[in-house]
């Protein structure tokens, strides 16, 4: 998992994996105000975002996911949302699963962490990072709403990358 905010990418793009570094350029250029809610296509089913907007969560009330196909980028663009993240472990248990829309769920996640992201902040979750997003913060007194985009990109594009 990767955590960052945009303000510090040019500092940090020297160290990401080349395939990840030329997808985080080219969504940073997306002017996200001028785009409504939706799928769009960078390289066809390899490399797609999708932008959203929802209220924030309890945590009682979702999921933990995990997908196999795909790495998923979430680049918060307005609100505040809380991601939990843990690591595949065997404590974890499979409650619904999908491989065609390439995702695991599970109704708790072993050691589960929390990031709190503010507008400008993305994060990177690998196949084997179990993520719970769209979370209102511990403290929040009601939830917010989020507006975000969520990369997907193909794992088989860092063979050999």
């Amino acid at each position: 998992m990767i955590i960052g905010n945009k303000e510090n990418w040019s500092k940090e793009r020297q160290f990401v994996h080349p395939v990840l570094r030329k997808i985080i350029d080219e969504v940073q250029g997306v002017d996200f105000s001028k785009i409504g809610n939706g799928r769009y296509a960078l390289q066809g089913d390899d490399i797609y975002y999708t932008v959203m907007e929802l209220n924030a969560r309890d945590v009682t009330e979702t999921r933990a996911e995990k997908h196999n196909t795909y790495i998923d980028i979430h680049i918060l663009l307005d609100g505040k949302e809380t991601i939990g993240w843990a690591g595949e472990s065997a404590e974890l248990t499979v409650v619904e699963s999908s491989k065609e829309n390439d995702y695991s769920l599970y109704d708790s996640a072993a050691g589960e962490q929390y990031l709190e992201l503010t507008p400008g902040m993305y994060a990177v979750f690998y196949p084997h990072d179990v993520h719970r997003p769209g979370l209102m913060g511990k403290d929040d007194p009601a939830p917010s709403r989020i507006r975000k985009a969520v990369v997907k990109v193909n794992k088989d594009l860092f063979i050999g990358g």
